[in-house]
This record gives structure tokens, C-alpha cells and sequence, in this order.
């Protein structure tokens, strides 16, 4: 084992090497390894070092894991870093949505486009993909290249263009050669996607070291790929953007199925329902295959295709939700059916399933974060046996300086979210942001919060440029809010925890010196919440909320305080508004480095100004 000349930086920062050297062992010795180090810590770098070394000796394929596209393209640049010392083979793959060429000028919805795709190749309309057969020499040589050096994704997309090659059919062509696959979650724990990923419907998983990033995100995953919701109002539009394609026999059978499903409602006072009798009701009224049939019509919109495609009419994404929802109430095993407010949902009640067993099946498998303590309530809150994980933690002290602020006086309690209220809110964030020099990073729980506080703190904020985040962000708009912000002096990010900004983005000390995080995004009360808690009832009370609601509430909000410290020696600032910050149950959930420092009290706007400029006064 040389890991020095598998790491791509001269040296290792303290406490690298160390965790290099665990998640080499365990790769090394068929193990499964819970490793945590805070943000800033140089996890990626570390871990693909210790799992490229076990892999190299042992023959195996390393699939590292990442929640965004902005986390892939941070491994990326780590990966062709190590590429230029260490020669290796490697690949990254996102969806055939951020790829696609022929869609630039087109407003495509994302819902739309796998059914775009589809009917433009099958139909020899996409010259990108026709081409790449007639371009085969040149082609394979580019597939070559991307698997020796590994380009980023406008780097890739530019190369394609100018050979006129779909670019997703290269990414995917050196994947299957790559001995290290960089991809998004849903190509590894979703079966639809994962035959892409591993070349087999029933891949062989026995020779594949799976590092997770991020790995505090995969409940929330899981939840989201085992669920549907279908809201009435999406119906309605359903029904209309089939009568204006033209759809005529569809259009009647949505509001066929729209009758049923507002008959289920009617007769139903409980948010529960028997998923089963609705089927069968429904296959009684209509005939056995009827919805079968329904879902296969929606999903192909075969008769009005050619019209859409060749005259750039509107294209079927409401009808392709009906469909996608349809497809998930007959498939769905364990899911189970709800009224939600103002329509239905399919629920999983235990949405990791058997993550326990799909781990046992891989070679090694590393899961990181830097908020996963405390580390058995994460096991279990992914059904995995305490005593089939090993965990580590980062030995080494962080060596930064930062001063944690709780002030008491506030709180984004739902009941006590009054006008008032958001308005104390918001007079902190201009009193902190005004004693701050350097630009400001402010997390909210949720969007509607996050718009209120924005429109309400800007009027005061005297001209400061401001970013914000919003709920249907494509990855360019993200990076260019990124590159805004990082680029303008002083500027003031307004984002959400748990969003794009509060994971995996490096912001310099020159551009956020501080971080004001607002509230808890504890998960209101709904029968999606209730189900999962139902099925937890064995656990007890006290640890199913833990793990549902409070645990990761507090990760994302420490998480968001923790985006400015990205580096040993970093000086900031954490601003925690809401009481419950200040109470022990929150406070043992605190990463070491976020406790070390820590002031609470009703400090007030005035009190809040005082501290962030003596912090900083002291710290230039």
C-alpha cells in the first residue's frame, strides 16, 4: 500500500493519512465503515486515495456516490487531480437530461424529457446519437480520453458538439470501462437506473467498493425514490394538456380516474387507505387491464408525439406525472396509499427496505458525513446492524476559530411564526450582516420562510448584493448564483438548509466570513411522517422521533453553519436563531467544532451587532 503516490496534493493534511489509511482497511478487509470529519477536512481527497489503494490490490471497482451534481463535479476535479500524479481510469455520469444537446433553445420539462428522448431516437431524430456509429474511430477515441482524464461536464459537452456525438452515450461507454464511476444516488440504489451503472439488471456486486458522500442524506433519498404524490390540481392540468393534444380517449379516461379517485375520498374519513381495495375498486368499474392500459397510453402519448416533436407543441408533463403515478400504485410493493391535503400519495413506511443486505452484497462499503454522530442512531435509522459497522471518527482536533451564537430570543416554532416574529428575525439578519465585512451566507428551513425573510431583510440591508436560492434551480443557475456571489464583495447569499448551498460547496473566507442559520426544518405533521412513524413503533416514542424529525433537522442546519469552514485555520462565524438551539437535546447533537465556542442568550439586533463586530475586530 503507497498511498502518497495514490494522494493528489504533495502532502497530507493532519489526520488524512489516518483516514485514508481506515477506509483502505476497510475496503481491504470486506468491511463496512461509518467514517465522519468535518466540512473543510479534505474527505473526497482522503477517501478516494485509501479506496483507490484497496482497489487497485484487490481487483476491485470503486462507485463513488454523491447527492447533487455540483458534489460530482467537486470529485471530478479531485479525480483529475490524482489522474495527472497516479494513471487511472475513471468516469462521471448524470442523467441524460444534463447532457442532451439537441434540447438547447427548447423549453423541455425535465418531466418530459426521458419520454423526448425516447421518441426522438427511436424515431432517428436525434442526429447526436445517429452519428456516433458513423464516427467510429473518432468516437472511440473521445471515450478514450474522457475515461484517461476525466473532463468536467462543459468540458465533455463542448467535445461533443464539435464531433457531434451525444455526449451522455460517451459518458456512459467509458463508465463501463471506468475503474472508478462517479454517479448520482439513484444510478446505485435505483433498480430502473442501476443496469446503466453495472451493466446487468442483476449485477454482480461482489467486486464493487461503494463510497457514499454525504451519506446523512440517504433516508431522505430513499423516501423520495419509494414515494408519489398526486395532487388534484395536477390532475385537472392533466386533463387539459391531453384535450389540447388532442388526446381525446385519454383525456376521458383521466377524468374516469379522476371520478374514482374523488369517490375513494368521499367515502374515506381516515388519511389512510387500503391501497388494494382501491385497485380492485377501480378494476371492477373499469375492467382488469384498464389501468394497466391507462398508464401505458400516458406514458408513450403515442398519438399525439409526431405533432409535439415536429411542431414544438407543448409536451406531456402533467400526463406523464398521472403516469408515473399510476405505474408506482400498481408496482409498489410496500407502499401504501394516503390522502394528503388536496390529493393522494403512496407511501413507503420503511423506505431503506434492505439496505442492510444490498451492502453485505458489495465488496467494501464506505459511507461518509461530516453530521452523522451520534453514529448508532444513523445505523439504525438505515436498518443496519450496529455490529456489522465499524465507526470512525477523525482523531485530530479541527484547528479552526469559530464563535457559535445562539441567540433565544426568536423561534420558527409553527405556532409561533407570527409577522412579529419574522420580523425580529429579520432585524437580526441586518443588524449581524451590517458588523459583518465580508459577505453573508443565510439559511432558512424552508422556501416560503426563506422568501419572507428575504423580501423583509433586504429593504434594510442598504444595498448589499444579494442571491438567492429558489426551489426549481437547473445546475447552470446554481453555478451562476455560485460564481455571483463568490465574485461580488460582501454579498449576501439567502439559501436553504438542505438545498444546493448547504452541502458540498466551498465558500472562501474572502466570500462568507459568516453563516446565519434560522430555525429548525423540522418535518411538519402529515400521513407521510405518521406512516414511517408507525412502522418505527418498535423502537419506542422517543427514538423514532430522533430519527424521523429531530436528527436530521439538526444536520442540515449544522450542515448550513458549517459551509464557510473549508479549510485547517479558518476563522467564522455561526449565527443559530431559535431557541431550540439552546436546548440539550440539540445541543449534544452539535459536531465538536460547532460547541467548542458558544455563546447563548437573548441577545437582541443590537446585542447580535456587538458580538459579530468584536468577534471580527479581534480575529483581523
Amino acid at each position: 500500500m503507497n498511498l502518497e503516490e495514490r494522494f493528489a496534493y504533495g502532502s497530507f493534511r493532519a489526520g488524512q493519512r489516518e483516514f485514508a489509511e481506515r477506509i483502505y482497511e476497510a475496503c481491504a478487509s470486506n468491511s463496512i465503515l461509518l467514517a465522519e470529519a468535518m466540512s473543510g477536512f479534505g474527505k473526497t481527497a482522503a477517501a478516494l486515495t485509501g479506496a483507490l489503494a484497496a482497489g487497485e490490490e484487490k481487483g476491485f471497482r470503486i462507485v463513488y456516490a454523491c447527492r447533487t451534481k455540483r458534489q460530482i463535479q467537486r470529485v471530478v476535479e479531485e479525480i483529475s487531480r490524482l489522474q495527472a500524479k497516479h494513471q487511472f481510469k475513471a468516469a462521471a455520469l448524470f442523467s441524460k437530461y444534463d447532457y442532451c444537446l439537441l434540447r438547447r433553445g427548447k423549453s423541455i420539462p425535465q418531466e418530459s424529457f426521458g419520454w423526448y428522448c425516447s421518441f426522438n431516437v427511436s424515431n432517428n431524430l436525434c442526429t447526436y446519437f445517429m452519428n456516433v456509429p458513423l464516427v467510429g474511430e473518432e468516437f472511440s477515441r473521445m471515450v478514450e480520453r474522457t475515461v484517461n482524464s476525466t473532463p468536467g461536464h462543459l468540458d465533455l459537452m463542448r467535445e461533443s458538439e464539435s464531433v457531434h456525438v451525444c455526449p451522455y452515450e460517451v459518458a456512459r461507454l467509458a463508465l463501463v470501462q471506468a475503474q472508478v464511476a462517479v454517479v448520482p444516488y439513484h444510478y446505485v440504489f435505483d433498480k430502473r437506473a442501476a443496469p446503466v451503472l453495472f451493466g446487468s439488471d442483476s449485477p454482480d456486486l461482489s467486486k464493487a467498493i461503494l463510497v457514499v458522500d454525504e451519506a446523512h442524506n440517504l433516508r431522505d433519498f430513499f423516501r423520495g425514490a419509494n414515494s408519489a404524490a398526486l395532487s388534484t390540481g395536477e390532475l385537472d392540468a392533466a386533463i387539459e394538456e391531453a384535450r389540447a393534444m388532442l388526446m381525446d380517449d385519454a383525456a376521458a379516461s383521466l377524468v374516469a380516474f379522476q371520478s374514482s379517485l374523488k369517490a375513494v375520498r368521499d367515502m374515506s374519513s381516515g388519511w389512510l387507505l387500503d391501497k388494494n381495495s382501491v385497485i380492485q375498486a377501480i378494476r371492477e368499474a373499469h375492467g382488469v387491464p384498464w389501468l394497466q392500459n391507462l398508464a401505458f397510453e400516458l406514458s408513450s402519448c403515442s398519438g399525439a408525439a409526431w405533432g409535439s416533436i415536429a411542431y414544438e407543441r407543448r409536451l406531456p408533463a402533467k400526463i406523464l406525472r398521472v403516469s408515473d403515478f399510476i405505474i408506482k400504485l400498481l408496482t409498489s410493493n410496500r407502499g401504501v396509499l394516503v390522502k394528503l391535503q388536496g390529493g393522494f400519495g403512496i407511501v413507503d413506511p420503511d423506505p431503506v427496505g434492505d439496505f442492510d443486505g444490498y451492502l453485505k452484497g458489495l465488496a467494501a462499503a464506505v459511507l461518509m458525513s461530516a453530521t452523522i454522530s451520534p453514529s448508532e442512531v444513523f445505523i439504525r435509522s438505515l436498518g443496519l446492524k450496529p455490529s456489522n459497522v465499524a465507526s470512525y471518527e477523525t482523531s485530530v482536533a479541527p484547528r479552526v476559530q469559530v464563535r457559535t451564537v445562539v441567540d433565544t430570543g426568536v423561534s420558527t416554532r409553527f405556532k409561533l411564526r407570527t409577522p412579529e416574529m419574522l420580523t425580529k428575525i429579520s432585524e437580526r439578519i441586518v443588524s449581524v450582516t451590517h458588523a459583518t465585512d465580508s459577505g453573508v451566507g443565510v439559511f432558512a428551513p424552508s422556501y416560503a420562510l426563506l422568501d419572507e425573510l428575504r423580501r423583509t431583510a433586504s429593504r434594510h440591508l442598504g444595498g448589499r448584493p444579494l442571491v438567492s436560492e429558489s426551489s426549481k434551480l437547473s445546475s447552470q443557475e446554481a453555478s451562476d448564483i455560485f460564481d455571483e456571489f463568490s465574485s461580488r464583495p460582501n454579498s449576501v447569499l439567502f439559501a436553504v438548509q438542505g438545498g444546493r448551498f448547504s452541502e458540498g460547496e466551498d465558500f472562501k473566507e474572502s466570500s462568507m466570513g459568516t453563516v446565519i442559520v434560522v430555525g429548525l426544518s423540522l418535518p411538519p405533521p402529515s400521513p407521510v411522517l405518521y406512516t414511517e412513524y408507525s412502522s418505527m413503533r418498535r423502537i419506542g416514542e422517543r427514538e423514532s422521533y430522533l430519527m424521523l424529525s429531530l436528527l436530521p433537522a439538526a444536520r442540515k442546519a449544522f450542515q448550513a453553519a458549517g459551509r464557510h469552514i473549508r479549510r485547517p485555520g479558518k476563522k467564522g462565524l455561526v449565527v443559530l436563531l431559535d431557541s431550540r438551539f439552546d436546548q440539550a437535546s440539540v445541543k449534544q447533537l452539535m459536531p465538536s467544532w460547532l460547541g467548542e465556542d458558544l455563546v447563548s442568550g437573548d441577545f437582541g439586533p443590537d446585542g447580535l451587532g456587538t458580538l459579530t463586530r468584536e468577534f471580527w475586530s479581534d480575529h483581523r
